[in-house]
């Protein structure tokens, strides 16, 4: 999902505390939030943990906090800070080399580009993207599956523009060399 077609509003329930609005919000983010808290906590469970404190603060702070501008990069800097303070809590350090555990489906909508890649492609890229080192791969899972720009990533990692900028170059062209062979075999 891109940015632009998660970007509902969901200000009815910053004005109005909206139950129904509240729920669309959480099932619309909550895959991505959790996929995106895994890579820092390291595990399935404890990213559920972390995203479900995130809503349920949320729900709880909604009259007092000020509508955000933007829900998506909200929610995402939100799970952020919620997973290093659990790190933080539970005596463990921030490891970006944890592996990730969970494999979030994300339901695209098919579109000519969609139905002319096939399964084995659709494997072999996913496989590209899950063999990039664990800091570049969060990073172009970011910026490619969740269409941030490269200074929203940089804030929300606390990098510079510059080190994303280098990570996708490196991410582009592992995937790139490993999807090499593969694609000349399917086109020649």
């Amino acid at each position: 999902m891109t940015m632009s077609s998660k970007a509902a509003d969901y200000s009815s329930f910053w004005a109005l505390g909206d139950l129904a609005v509240f729920k669309q919000m959480m099932k619309a983010f909550s895959p991505s939030l959790r996929y995106f808290a895994c890579s820092i906590v390291g595990n399935e469970a404890e990213a559920e943990e972390v995203v479900a404190d995130v809503f349920i603060k949320i729900w709880q702070q909604r009259a007092q906090v000020t509508p955000p501008d933007n829900v998506q990069y909200y929610l995402f800097k939100a799970v952020k800070n919620t997973a290093l303070n659990y790190l933080k809590q539970n005596g463990r350090r921030q490891t970006h080399l944890a592996a990730w555990e969970v494999e979030v489906s994300h339901h695209h909508a098919q579109n000519p580009e969609d139905i002319l890649i096939n399964k084995e492609q659709l494997d072999h890229i996913q496989a590209a993207i899950q063999s990039l080192p664990p800091r570049c791969r969060q990073i172009f899972i970011l910026v490619k599956e969740e269409g941030f720009s490269y200074e929203q990533a940089a804030t929300l990692l606390d990098l510079s523009k510059a080190t994303v900028n280098v990570q996708m170059t490196i991410a582009l062209k592992k995937i790139w060399a490993a999807l090499g062979p593969t694609l000349k075999y399917s086109y020649s």
